[in-house]
Formats: structure tokens, sequence, C-alpha cells
């Protein structure tokens, strides 16, 4: 698992994120962008930490949230890293307006972001008009 923030300040679970840090079946990489004169951990952008980390795409499904900018840079990481369209998942929750299917506003194509996601994997993205 690679979790990332901006600055340390905005990392949120961070109760999750100590509990999963003792787990032995959980690889887990925590960055910020820039650390503060606290910070004790890594520092590196989501995109640069995946190449760095290089997880498998062997039997394995990549979840990738959070700012438009950082999905876009992140996304050509795991293609080179062999994962599959069908195996990377995203979200489009950043389209979403009202969240019930009444405005309209989120609909790529036939779908709408609100009621048919706002999880989608790149597979079923490539199927839609690429205005997302």
């Amino acid at each position: 698992m690679i979790f990332g923030a901006w600055i340390p300040g905005l990392l949120i679970y961070k109760d999750e994120l100590a509990a999963w840090a003792k787990r032995d079946d959980i690889n887990l990489n925590v960055t910020v962008d820039k650390g503060d004169a606290d910070w004790k951990g890594r520092e590196g952008f989501v995109p640069t930490v995946c190449r760095e980390v290089a997880p498998s795409s062997e039997n394995a499904v990549t979840v990738i949230c959070g700012p438009p900018i950082m999905i876009r840079f992140t996304l050509p990481v795991f293609f080179e890293l062999g994962f599959s369209k069908e195996n990377i998942i995203t979200s489009l929750e950043m389209r979403m307006k009202c969240g019930i299917g009444k405005c309209g506003r989120c609909n790529v194509g036939e779908k709408y972001v609100c009621k048919d996601g706002p999880v989608f994997s790149l597979a079923e993205l490539d199927k839609l008009t690429k205005e997302y």
C-alpha cells in the first residue's frame, strides 16, 4: 500500500496507518510530498514512490484515489508495472454534484458517476466517452 499526502498535517487515517504498519501481510509505504521539521518518514510524490516500490501486477489489483492530478501521473506507472486496465480501479468522485442522479452534471456518456460509480476500472472508462 502506498499512502500519500501533500504534507504530514494532511495525512488522514493515522490510527489505521499505525495498525497497518504493524501487520505482516501489508507492505505500507507512507509518503508526503514535503515533510516538515518533525517528519521522519518518506518524502516523495506518489508516482515516484510507486516506481521505487514497484508492486507486482501478478494476481493484483490497484486502487488509485486522490486528486485528479495525482491519479493522472500515477496511472502510467501502473501501466509500466504491467497492470491491465481491468485491474486498475480509480474514482471519478470529483465529477459528482448532487450525488443522487438528479442533476445530470456527473454523467459520462450514459453513466452517472454518482449512481453507477464513482469507482470504475480503466477498462470500464475506456468504453465511455473521453470527457472524464
